[in-house]
Parts: C-alpha cells; sequence; structure tokens
C-alpha cells in the first residue's frame, strides 16, 4: 500500500517520474497538474542505492530521512520552539535557530536562521540575501560584498600570488585556486596527516583524523600547521 504525503507546488508542468531505490522502498515522484504527488513503491530487495530528492538533488541514505526531507519542499513546519514558539520545516532548522537563544550565537538572519556570535558578521551575512555590494575596486570598479572578496580582487592589478604548493612550488592568487591546483597531483587533498600520511579535504577533518592517532605517536614539536599542503605568506 502506498503511504500519501502532502501535495507539493510544481517548478514544471511536463509529466515525469522518476524513482530512487535503497533497501526500502523508495519514493515515486509523479506530476498531477500543478503539484507533484509523492508516494512509496516497492523496489528490488537487494537494493541498496542511496536516495536522492528530485526537487532539489539532496542526497539521502534512508528512505525516512528523504520523507522527512520532503515536508520542507511541502512547507510542512512541524518542529516548534519551546522557547518563542516560531515554528520550522526541519529538526535541523530548529536547532539552528535555538542558538538564538543560548547566548552562544544571539544574532539570528531574518531571511535564513543562521545564527551569529556578533551583529557585525550578521552584517556582513545577511549581503548574501540583499545583494549589497559596498565594497568597490578603485582600479577597474568592480563591487564586493564582502571586504575580504576585495582584498583578494586587487591581487588581479597587482599580480601578487601570496599561495604556495609545497609539492610543486607553483603560486596562486586565492585559496580556491590553490585547492583546484593541488587536486592535479593525483587528487590531493590540501592537508596531509604527517604521521599517516592519509589526506583530508579540510581543517576540520584533519583535526578530527587527528584525534585517532595516539598521543605518543605525535612528535613533540608537532603543529597543525605542518599538514598544510601549501604556504601562505599573507
Amino acid at each position: 500500500m502506498s503511504h500519501q504525503v502532502p501535495l507539493i507546488p510544481a517548478f514544471r508542468s511536463t509529466a515525469a517520474a522518476v524513482t530512487y531505490p535503497i533497501g526500502s522502498p523508495p519514493l515515486d515522484v509523479r506530476f498531477r497538474g500543478e503539484h507533484f504527488i509523492l508516494s512509496t513503491v516497492q523496489a528490488p530487495a537487494s537494493t541498496d542505492m542511496a536516495v536522492f530528492c528530485l526537487l532539489c538533488g539532496k542526497r539521502f541514505q534512508a528512505q525516512s530521512a528523504l520523507q522527512q526531507h520532503m515536508e520542507v519542499h511541502a512547507g510542512v513546519r512541524s518542529y516548534t520552539c519551546s522557547e518563542c514558539n516560531r515554528t520550522f520545516p526541519s529538526h535541523t532548522a530548529l536547532k539552528r535557530h535555538l542558538r538564538s537563544h543560548t547566548g552562544d550565537h544571539p544574532y539570528e538572519c531574518e531571511f535564513c536562521g543562521s545564527c551569529f556570535r556578533d551583529e557585525s558578521t550578521l552584517k556582513s551575512h545577511k549581503r548574501i540575501h540583499t545583494g549589497e555590494k559596498p565594497y568597490e575596486c578603485n582600479g577597474c570598479g568592480k563591487k564586493f560584498s564582502l571586504k575580504h572578496q576585495l582584498e583578494t580582487h586587487y591581487r588581479v592589478h597587482t599580480g601578487e600570488k601570496p599561495f604556495e604548493c609545497k609539492l610543486c612550488h607553483q603560486r596562486s592568487r586565492d585559496y580556491s585556486a590553490m585547492i583546484k591546483h593541488l587536486r592535479t597531483h593525483n587528487g590531493a587533498s590540501p592537508y596531509q596527516c604527517t604521521i599517516c600520511t592519509e589526506y583530508c579535504p579540510s581543517l576540520s577533518s584533519m583535526q578530527k583524523h587527528m584525534k585517532g592517532h595516539k598521543p605518543e605517536e605525535i612528535p613533540p614539536d608537532w603543529r597543525i600547521e605542518k599538514t598544510y599542503l601549501y604556504l601562505c605568506y599573507v
């Protein structure tokens, strides 16, 4: 028996049906007039593929997680804040909002609910939503939302390349260009453990990785900076 979830306003009118199987019955997504209809259909018992949201492409490993996610598109707001009674479409959105009550991140963006430690950081963030670009290059007139974006842009005019690859010494203008370059070295990530040589895609994942090593394995003079596969001269 199929399980019906709320109708969702369609973003297009052409007929379509897409099914993504996993171990439990996947969702069958169809169009009826101006709405999506979502129901579970039987899938082969041997499948273990992930499921994807047809509307936004987000990936899930569990059928229940996808069904909960679809409530966001349906406009269902079943999660209520016990402090102010505001409602939210997901548990993640509610958790993010709760930071505004803890005092740790008291400044909340009215556009997306993200919370920040101080008002100036919130002000900078809100420019993503408003499109405001107060920082202008005096060389070419190009405008930017954030000050550091303007500072990085200036290097186009000065020719400065402060990022250097430790593997081949090639220089790059900014961090993202350096990360792109590092991948040319057999897909290298920007951080490499000096103990077991494992690569990590971010600084936080490297810090988490290091906790897996025993204290006696880590040299006395070890620093997180030693895991960087690039040098930065700014």
